[in-house]
């Protein structure tokens, strides 16, 4: 059984590398009909957010760190993947403390907007380095687009959740096991 989970964990994470790598660069090339630099949907981030919710923390960081890395070398740049790597770990690490502590009381609708805004933070302050404070002006139409496109991921992996939770694929990381499901109700009857 340890060994079938094992595989079954390794297949899941190479998996949602890839789907994470192919819907970045589907995103960037979106990107270009964009009317602003830098604005993007984050197609990845829906399955970041998928291997957030079902990964532990090592496993998540695995992830994004791949996918942050394939995409750098693939489709951008050293400058590209050093404005952009920051503002995912910042985004990685704030909704994985959300769901980590407060899960059954946030949606992931919440929580991938927080994550969205801890994204364009990290890269506001990158970009602040890089080219000086007035970089910090970016953020008045960077947040209401990361709460946006943080909503729309959100609902995104909600639905994709609930197949998933029921589904034959990946059952030893999917799906609960009945001890699990009663701490949960319990929690939320409190």
């Amino acid at each position: 059984m340890g060994n079938r989970k094992t595989t079954e964990k390794l297949v899941f994470i190479a998996l949602l590398v890839a789907l994470s790598v192919v819907l970045g660069i589907i995103d960037r090339f979106l990107s270009s009909f964009a009317p602003a630099q830098g604005v993007r949907i984050g197609l990845a981030n829906i399955v970041i957010l998928t291997g957030l919710y079902y990964l532990r923390f090592t496993e998540s960081l695995l992830l994004i760190v791949l996918k942050s890395l394939l995409v750098g070398l693939l489709i951008g740049g050293l400058v590209t993947f050093t404005i952009g790597f920051p503002g995912t770990l910042l985004s990685f690490l704030v909704m994985y403390t959300l769901l980590a502590t407060v899960k059954n009381k946030v949606s992931l609708v919440g929580i991938s907007v927080a994550g969205g805004i801890a994204h364009n933070i990290g890269q506001i302050i990158v970009l602040t380095i890089y080219y000086g404070i007035g970089a910090i002006f970016n953020l008045f139409w960077l947040i209401p687009i990361g709460i946006g496109t943080g909503m729309f991921v959100g609902y995104v992996v909600s639905v994709l959740r609930k197949y998933l939770d029921k589904g034959q694929v990946f059952k030893t990381i999917t799906q609960k096991d009945e001890k699990s499901i009663f701490l949960e109700q319990l929690i939320n009857e409190e």
